[in-house]
C-alpha cells in the first residue's frame, strides 16, 4: 500500500508538502494581520482612556498635595504653639504643674489596677 497517495492523495512527496505548508504559513499570517487590524482600534481607545485618566489623576493630585502640605504646616504650627503655652504656664506656676502632675499619675494609676 502506497502511504502517500493514501495520507495526502494527488501530492506528490517534497514539493507539494512544501507548498502546502508556505500556503498555510500565507493564510495564517493573513489571518493574523485582520485580527490586528480588527483589535487595533479598539486597544488604540483603551490607551486614549488610560491617558485620560493618567491626566485627571495628575491635575487632581497637585491641589490635594498642596492641601495636605498646608494642612501639615498647620498641625505644625498649633503644635508649637501648644508646647510654648505649655512651657509658659510650667515656668509661671512651677508648684502648680508638678502637683499637676503627680494627681494625672496617681488617677491614671489607680485606673490601671
Amino acid at each position: 500500500m502506497d502511504t502517500t497517495r493514501t495520507i495526502n492523495p494527488g501530492m506528490n512527496p517534497g514539493t507539494n508538502a512544501s507548498s502546502a505548508a508556505a500556503g498555510a504559513a500565507t493564510r495564517a499570517h493573513d489571518a493574523l494581520d485582520a485580527t490586528v487590524d480588527k483589535v487595533a482600534p479598539a486597544v488604540n481607545r483603551m490607551v486614549d482612556k488610560a491617558h485620560d485618566t493618567i491626566d485627571r489623576v495628575a491635575q487632581s493630585a497637585g491641589p490635594a498635595a498642596d492641601t495636605v502640605q498646608s494642612a501639615v504646616r498647620e498641625a505644625t504650627d498649633k503644635s508649637a504653639r501648644f508646647a510654648d503655652a505649655c512651657a509658659s504656664s510650667i515656668r509661671d506656676q512651677p508648684i502648680k504643674a508638678v502637683v499637676s502632675a503627680l494627681a494625672v499619675g496617681y488617677v491614671i494609676g489607680r485606673l490601671m489596677r
